[in-house]
This record gives C-alpha cells, sequence and structure tokens, in this order.
C-alpha cells in the first residue's frame, strides 16, 4: 500500500510559487535565446545555463510535490521524497508516537551505528489517514506500540 505524503498549505503554495517563477524564469530564456525583440543577452551562455538550471529546480520541485510517499514492501517500508528514497526494515521499528491533540505520527527507529540512540522520524502524511497508516504498519509488524502523548502547554511568562 502507498501513502502520499502531505506538505500541508503552506509548504505546497511555496513549491507551487517557486514552480510559477522557474516557468517564468524558462520562458524569458526561451525568448532570449530565440531573439525575442526587447530581450537580448550579450552571451547566450547565461540564459542557456539558466535555462539548464530552471529545468533541473522545475522537475526537483514536481518530483517533491508528486512523487513523495510511504510505499510497504515485504522487508521493509520505503520513504520516497522526491528522487530520494529510504527503506526502512520493519525490524528496526521500535515504536510509534502519536501525538493527541494533532494526530500527528512518529516512528521511533533504530540507528544504525550501535553506539547512537534510536532516531525519531516524523510521518508525514495527511493527519486523517495515520489510523490508516497505523493499520497498514500492524499488518507488517503486529506487535509494534503506540505511545500516545500530549506536549505540555507553554507557560506564560510574567513581566
Amino acid at each position: 500500500m502507498k501513502f502520499r505524503m502531505g506538505f500541508g498549505i503552506v509548504k505546497t503554495a511555496i513549491i507551487a510559487v517557486v514552480i510559477a517563477g522557474v516557468l517564468a524564469v524558462i520562458g524569458l530564456d526561451i525568448a532570449i535565446l530565440a531573439g525575442a525583440k526587447g530581450v537580448y543577452a550579450q552571451s547566450p551562455a547565461i540564459p542557456a545555463v539558466s535555462l539548464v538550471a530552471g529545468v533541473l529546480i522545475g522537475v526537483a520541485c514536481f518530483l517533491i510535490l508528486f512523487n513523495s510517499f510511504y510505499k510497504f514492501k515485504e522487508q521493509g517500508f520505503i520513504i520516497m521524497v522526491g528522487f530520494f528514497a529510504d527503506k526502512i526494515a520493519y525490524d528496526d521499528v521500535l515504536m510509534l508516537k502519536q501525538n493527541i491533540d494533532t494526530n500527528e505520527l512518529f516512528a521511533v527507529v533504530k540507528n544504525t551505528s550501535e553506539s547512537n540512540p534510536p532516531v525519531g522520524l516524523k510521518i508525514n502524511i495527511p493527519t486523517a489517514k495515520t489510523d490508516e497508516f497505523i493499520k497498514e504498519l500492524r499488518n507488517h509488524i503486529p506487535s509494534v506500540t503506540v505511545d500516545l502523548y500530549s506536549q505540555p502547554k507553554k507557560k506564560k511568562k510574567d513581566k
């Protein structure tokens, strides 16, 4: 099963603005290279390099936005963020922690080196799919525990 990552409105809007800017720069670079009236460059190398950089940034933004997910396999689950993939073995998952107030989910995972403590990974999925994610993980790790917690309220300092 596959769970798409949820970045929230703000992060998605930032990526969308970057994509819009990239498209504008690519359009300008194409116009410069085509020799359109009113736009020119001393050297065609500058818009060519800018075009290549814009395409790379645009592709990276699209991949991050549309190719970020968690996928469950036989031996572990895959965390894919854009074009970066990481595999977590089911044996390495120690427990899950879930915030009662926000429904955020964290996985506590064994660290690869023996001397380091376990690592907490935020499971970046929409909060509405948290229970579905836990259910799917329990299909592969029936003994996984889910520790519910609540963050303490911050006290206002008297001045």
